[in-house]
């Protein structure tokens, strides 16, 4: 798929997806991975296909492994913690996805492109220029174990529009700009919205 995928797919009408090129082969034992890779290897050689051994790993689920600008990890007990003292709300032996670090940079790299002090624009249309991005990459990523990072970009996103608008990173900027009339006149695209779950009670409380 070519780079950055979900703000193209999701800002056109007409979605039209390119042949899959990437598998996971999920397996029980590292001996059962070995030959399904050899089988699979097989069969898509005789297809005219060639595995690229540089992108090829055999990896246990405790490592975690990138897909498609997902890190899949399993879940662990925190070390050393009693059950009393556990805050995290990840279950030992369950999955999760998480947006991978390159991917996260790249979409940082692309809101600081937009937001940078002395772009020529208002506050309106910046975030009109914003959005698009900020919608794609959320609407790829929101049902991902995602909340606290979708928090954290949120706040520093707001934090890169008020620095565009008065010129320097530490404002008064909610002073002026506030949250309500970022996401609510503005129009400012809020990650922690996009959450499947968190929309729903937003729309039940409405």
């Amino acid at each position: 798929m070519r780079r950055e995928p979900h703000v193209r797919f999701c800002e056109r009408a007409v979605v039209k997806f390119r042949r899959a090129t990437h598998r996971v082969i999920t397996c029980t034992s590292a001996t059962e991975a070995r030959v399904a890779l050899e089988v699979a290897s097989r069969v898509l050689k005789e297809l005219g296909v060639n595995i690229n051994p540089q992108k090829t790993r055999i990896v246990h689920v405790r490592h975690g492994f990138e897909f498609l600008g997902y890190k899949i990890k399993r879940g662990g007990r925190p070390m050393r913690l009693p059950t009393s003292k556990i805050r995290t709300r990840a279950r030992p032996g369950a999955l999760y996805a998480f947006p991978r670090e390159k991917s996260i940079r790249h979409f940082r790299d692309q809101i600081r492109r937009l937001t940078r002090r002395n772009a020529p624009v208002s506050t309106q249309e910046l975030i009109k220029q914003v959005n698009p991005v900020v919608r794609g990459w959320g609407q790829h990523y929101k049902r991902a174990h995602v909340r606290k990072l979708f928090h954290q970009l949120d706040g520093w996103l707001v934090r890169r529009i008020w620095s565009h608008r008065f010129g320097k990173w530490r404002c008064c900027g909610w002073t002026t700009l506030p949250l309500r009339k970022l996401y609510g006149e503005f129009g400012l695209v809020n990650l922690v919205a996009l959450i499947p779950s968190i929309a729903t009670q937003r729309i039940a409380s409405s």
